[in-house]
């Protein structure tokens, strides 16, 4: 029997090939999964215009919103359907997705209450609290009504994201900027959160180096990592001590980016593989995943070791990530 058929068992979990891309959209979001996910690929914005209609002269959109690769497309419209607000749609020129909520009565009503139930725990969460408060502003009708209520929520978007533009600046140049929160320390309280999170930032990947020291003439690294921007360098640090393993690089080309790092094989089996066999991912990357395993599978029997199966491994990274073909 060819060792590609072989089965093995980590850790109590049985790991097989019966999964399909039908994997993807069949369980259903865990609320901890969503506020992972919205860790990793949402964006809570204010946009100011002017307008003729307001007695201020101007006209603040709130909007939160997650924007995807087109072919996750069909996890955009399970997050759709976990809100029960906003809408899903399409840049085909970009080959993008996206979800958005631009309502203030819908984001008062249910995406801040969800946040407040299922927190944020990278420094995300300090935009998502100036977004409430400026939300907040904006269903007491402020911006609408006052020169001065739209100040107020300039205060605050001042202190989002990339501040305020040029534009805005020359309108306002005397606007006194709120003070960002603090994000503290912040524990992973469930692990769909991890799952989302990865859903977002995570990465499953094969490095098949030439190496004549191998019988093979190649040597096979398999490599979990999240990468961050270094002001979550200490959420990231949390990642080594909730799964046992793994540690935290940094790239020399890339200083103000850490990457949580897991490439010890003994890892990868016994700890990464269980983890995400009993927490499933629910996007595009469960795919990569599941080839993830078959590479392993070939490694823990030593198939890797031989022409046939560095064949296969090959053959298995080469649809992986960015190199993955979808119908």
């Amino acid at each position: 029997m060819s060792f590609f058929s072989v089965g093995f068992t980590v850790k109590g979990w049985p790991l097989n090939n019966n999964y399909s891309s039908a994997t993807v959209d069949e369980p259903k979001l865990s609320p901890y999964w969503v506020t992972g996910f919205a860790d990793a690929e949402s964006s809570f914005s204010l946009k100011v215009s002017k307008s003729s209609s307001t007695r201020s002269g101007w006209n603040v959109i709130p909007e939160f919103q997650i924007t995807l690769h087109s072919r996750d497309l069909l996890l955009l419209r399970k997050i759709h359907s976990f809100f029960g607000i906003g809408i899903v749609g399409e840049r085909e020129d970009r080959n993008q997705a996206y979800y958005s909520v631009q309502s203030a009565r819908a984001i008062v009503n249910v995406i801040i209450p969800h946040f407040d139930r299922y927190p944020l725990i990278t420094q995300k969460r300090a935009d998502y609290l100036l977004f409430k408060q400026a939300v907040n502003l904006l269903i007491q009708g402020q911006s609408r009504s006052s020169f001065e209520g739209i100040r107020d929520i300039l205060s605050l978007k001042g202190s989002m994201n990339k501040g305020l533009s040029d534009t805005l600046k020359l309108h306002f140049p005397d606007i006194l900027l709120f003070p960002r929160p603090v994000v503290g320390e912040q524990g992973i309280q469930d692990p769909s959160w991890l799952t989302g999170f990865v859903d977002g930032e995570g990465f499953f990947y094969v490095k098949s180096l030439k190496n004549k020291r191998y019988s093979s003439g190649f040597n096979v690294t398999m490599v979990f990592s999240i990468s961050q921007h270094v002001r979550d360098e200490a959420l990231l640090t949390k990642f080594i001590d909730y799964l046992g393993c793994g540690r935290i690089e940094r790239a020399s080309t890339r200083p103000d980016i850490v990457n949580f790092s897991v490439s010890k094989f003994s890892n990868i089996k016994e700890k990464v593989i269980p983890f995400f066999q009993s927490c499933s991912l629910h996007g595009i990357k469960h795919m990569d995943y599941l080839d993830f395993v078959k590479v392993a599978k070939i490694v823990e029997v030593k198939g890797h070791l031989t022409p046939e199966g560095i064949n296969k491994i090959n053959s298995l990274k080469s649809g992986m990530n960015s190199s993955r073909i979808y119908n």
